[in-house]
């Protein structure tokens, strides 16, 4: 199993200031909770491979931090953040999945975390089009990450009764909104607000060395219950290091659609579409692709097309696919030299 913790702001980006009655900012205590939290989960499940998208005081952009998440082919990410508001009784610890906000607060956080896109050079053109801003762009987003919404769904209630039952934070429940770290992932995602740093009891409590402790624990026992159910150990097979490469996926048991094509290795493939069920051929949005290949992988069912043999040839399907009903399509790299060997099966009809 592999998990992204993704530790918010960092570098030229402090995140919210709290109330100034502290050095540290925003950026300061969701670091100091990342790397707490990765140690936990080192230590008591060896089977998990933690990557950070910040160890230290540095700033990736969040298309990057996101770029992290699907190259390692992630099956959770967590990003960590804390809130501020006008007012300094607002208080308590949240979680957010994505979706289309359902309350002006949802879009209220989404719109002050997504700012940090600002702060980038040339962002106009590295996010295409994404207006942190305009609530017509979190509108747009709804469905990217329905496929993963169940999974965020229960992670986050598991975070927000930990937080509330076992460290007595307020719960201000899990909600919807469009960060663009949650809704560009290819995994399950969810981003904590652990409390607020415009609170001066919350902003202590944070900034504490028992603070962090009890807040990056609690995210560790709602991890544990999550894996427990979705990742037992002994039962999930490592990802493999090359993270481009889908040569291990699982063939499906489907022995009359296997069939035996030389192709070059690597082969590079256009994945169009991953769902957590098994999607018909005669599906519309295949019509007209030729051919379609599926694989299992990681619970999901993907599929990809093309068999281009270098990656320039791919990146121009890509293209292709994007700017035809697939926008969200990327690149896959398949090593083997037939379909049998890349552990994919060919959609008849195709």
């Amino acid at each position: 199993m592999i998990v992204v913790i993704d530790a918010g702001h960092g570098g030229s980006d402090p995140g919210n200031l709290g109330t100034g009655r502290f050095a540290s900012t925003e950026k300061n205590v969701t670091l100091d909770v990342s790397l707490r939290l990765r140690d936990y989960i080192t230590e008591r499940f060896p089977d998990v491979k933690i990557v950070m998208t910040r160890s230290n005081d540095a700033y990736p952009s969040l298309k990057n931090r996101v770029k992290i998440a699907n190259d390692a082919e992630a099956d959770l990410f967590i990003s960590i953040h804390c809130d501020a508001f006008t007012s300094p009784q607002a208080v308590g610890s949240s979680t957010f999945v994505m979706g289309m906000h359902r309350s002006e607060e949802s879009l209220r956080v989404a719109i002050q975390e997504n700012a940090s896109i600002f702060k980038e050079e040339d962002y106009q053109n590295k996010y295409e089009g994404f207006d942190p801003k305009d609530p017509d762009t979190y509108i747009a987003l709804a469905l990217r990450q329905s496929v993963f919404m169940n999974k965020s769904l229960e992670l986050g209630s598991l975070i927000q009764d930990q937080f509330s039952d076992r460290v007595g934070r307020t719960d201000r429940g899990v909600r919807q909104a469009g960060f663009y770290v949650i809704t560009f992932t290819e995994m399950p995602s969810v981003l904590v607000e652990l409390g607020f740093l415009s609170n001066p009891v919350e902003e202590e409590f944070l900034n504490s060395e028992k603070g962090k402790d009890l807040m990056a624990s609690a995210l560790l026992r709602a991890f544990r219950s999550y894996k427990e159910k979705h990742h037992p150990s002994g039962t999930i097979a490592q990802n493999p290091t090359n993270a481009a490469s889908e040569s291990t996926a699982s063939p499906l048991s489907d022995p009359d659609q296997q069939r035996t094509v030389s192709l070059p290795s690597p082969t590079y493939r256009v994945q169009i579409i991953a769902s957590d069920a098994r999607i018909s051929k005669e599906d519309p949005r295949f019509s007209g692709l030729t051919p379609v290949v599926e694989y299992l992988r990681n619970g999901l069912y993907k599929y990809a097309v093309g068999a281009a043999p270098t990656m320039q040839q791919a990146q121009l399907l890509k293209e292709s696919m994007r700017n035809g009903n697939f926008p969200d399509a990327f690149v896959v790299k398949f090593e083997g030299t037939t379909l049998e060997h890349q552990g994919v099966t060919p959609i008849k009809g195709n």
